[in-house]
């Protein structure tokens, strides 16, 4: 799939079209802004701009559907500065406050977009906020309606030229500055410092205007460009220093011909920041001449492949605006610039009338229904239904203080089962029960009474058995874990038909806040 890329220059404007990342369609036009004869004077610029654009889809046979507009700095509002810490909620309004302070025009005269980042050395916010005129971004959004077209982004020419320095290889880590200039055309020159990828500092400056001669030749006016250039250069370094004194610049990223930059390697020589000339044909091919305009247009083309750190949205600024305030509490800025078609306003009536109608039909029948499930219903005579909410809920108390009562009865209820049958296996031979008795009342402990008799003609013998019983019921786990204490009230010998018997008494208690 092609992508374009579309440099609106101060001179001229330049159309690349690229597939993958070879250059298909690079197309150089007249900037209409330029031409002052009183004829063309009579019909306006941007209907020009329009011409020559389709004229070149048409005759070029470009069939991309979206591009990168990229735009000169005559056109934008580049600022940066720095703001405390805020709350994102807050950080519009601030940066509203702020840019105030720096632009030449009203806010509201402009459509514009920023973008924050800590700074760690001082725990601010570092802004970079980019601003264009709204008559002349509605330009730019007509064109590209014109020419069925999607705008990826309205880009800054100058951060075309981080991108482009990215295609060629080149870091973007820490405190860079990129310059790029074209003495062969009239192009504006661009010297940007970025730090990590976001831009701390730029300024754009051209050749023209410069007092000719009465003998000016060729070279002499290659000269003086070149003369002004490290003049420019002079100039930016020092408001730089002046403005970010602790941000030193590592790298000089020179992006030109290769003719003019044997006059600067002079001039850089002096200074004590290393340069590094970019090889431009490495990027572009080497079949393609240099010019500024194709860098800029190229890099703008390659936009969604070599994406940048600066996400600045000119295109959606609008947008974002409305959805900042409409956070705010301002919910109707969402409305602000949307212009109302009444054949979509009777439609989306007509669409929300149906909706509701067919909810209305939806809510009618689960009524209906209702009402039916509730005549059903088993008719419960002893709640009267005269009954109010507190009568209700005074009844449901009642009723859950039986069902907790009925519960305790099958909670903590003992059965005697598992207890009577642990004995007879306790009973050691001899030894037989004459009786037992189990009782167990509230905040009584539980009590099992043993009454037995042993016949086994020694009374030693019969002594020990009955301590063999009692050892056995303690060791039994069922009987054990409900009786803790299991004791010998008394043995004793007596006289039964005529044999003397041993006669013992055994109880087992326990208590119920034990178990």
């Amino acid at each position: 799939m092609s992508s374009l890329g579309i440099y609106f220059g101060t001179k001229d404007i330049n159309l690349v079209e690229t597939n993958g990342n070879k250059i298909v369609n690079n197309v150089r036009l007249p900037h209409p802004k330029l031409e002052i004869s009183e004829l063309e004077e009579k019909v306006p610029a941007d209907v020009k701009i329009m011409a020559l654009l389709k004229d070149a889809f048409r005759s070029y046979r470009v069939n991309a559907g979206e591009a990168t507009f990229c735009i000169s700095g005559q056109d934008l509002i580049i600022r940066t500065f720095e703001i405390p810490l805020l709350p994102a909620s807050e950080l519009r309004s601030g940066v509203n406050f702020e840019a105030k302070k720096y632009i030449p025009f009203k806010l509201e005269d402009l459509d514009y977009d920023f973008q924050a980042f800590y700074n760690k050395r001082n725990k601010t916010s570092l802004v970079l906020f980019v601003g264009i005129k709204k008559e002349i971004l509605a330009n730019y959004i007509s064109f590209a309606k014109q020419l069925n077209l999607k705008i990826n982004a309205l880009e800054y020419s100058a951060f075309s030229i981080l991108r482009f320095l990215k295609l060629a290889g080149f870091s973007d880590n820490g405190v860079i500055a990129s310059l790029c200039y074209d003495l062969n055309n009239d192009d504006e020159a661009n010297f940007t410092v970025f730090e990590n990828g976001f831009s701390l500092f730029s300024r754009d400056f051209d050749f023209a205007g410069e007092p000719a001669g009465f003998e000016q030749t060729a070279e002499s006016d290659l000269l003086q460009k070149q003369e002004k250039l490290k003049s420019e250069i002079r100039i930016s370094f020092d408001y730089y220093n002046r403005k970010f004194p602790d941000r030193e610049i590592k790298n000089v990223f020179v992006v030109s011909d290769k003719e003019s930059q044997q006059g600067l390697k002079p001039f850089f020589a002096e200074s004590s920041i290393p340069v590094k000339f970019v090889d431009t044909q490495r990027v572009l091919g080497k079949t393609a001449n240099y010019n500024s305009m194709l860098v800029k247009s190229f890099a703008a083309a390659m936009f969604k492949p070599a994406p940048l750190k600066i996400k600045i949205n000119l295109v959606g600024s609008r947008l974002k605006a409305a959805r900042a305030a409409a956070a705010a509490g301002n919910p109707l800025a969402l409305l602000e610039g949307i212009k109302i078609d009444l054949k979509f306003l009777f439609l989306g009536v007509i669409i929300c009338v149906a909706v509701f109608g067919h909810g209305l039909m939806r809510t009618q029948a689960m009524q209906q229904e209702l009402a039916l499930v509730k005549n059903k219903r088993v008719k419960v005579n002893f709640v009267p239904a005269s009954d109010n909410i507190q009568d209700l809920f005074a009844a449901n108390s009642r009723y859950k203080k039986k069902i907790e009562a009925l519960d305790n009865l099958v909670k903590n209820q003992m059965y005697a089962t598992p207890l009577l049958s642990a004995v007879p296996r306790a009973l050691p031979n001899g030894v037989w029960l004459e009786s037992f008795n189990l009782t167990q009342a509230k905040d009584v402990p539980l009590e099992l009474v043993l009454n037995g008799q042993v016949y086994l003609r020694d009374g030693d013998q019969e002594f020990e058995s009955v301590n063999i019983f009692l050892a056995n019921l303690k060791k039994d786990p069922v009987f054990s874990n409900y009786f803790k204490e299991i004791t010998i009230d008394f043995i004793d010998r007596r006289d039964v038909q005529g044999r003397n018997v041993a006669v013992f008494k055994i109880t087992c208690r326990n208590h119920l806040e034990k178990r």
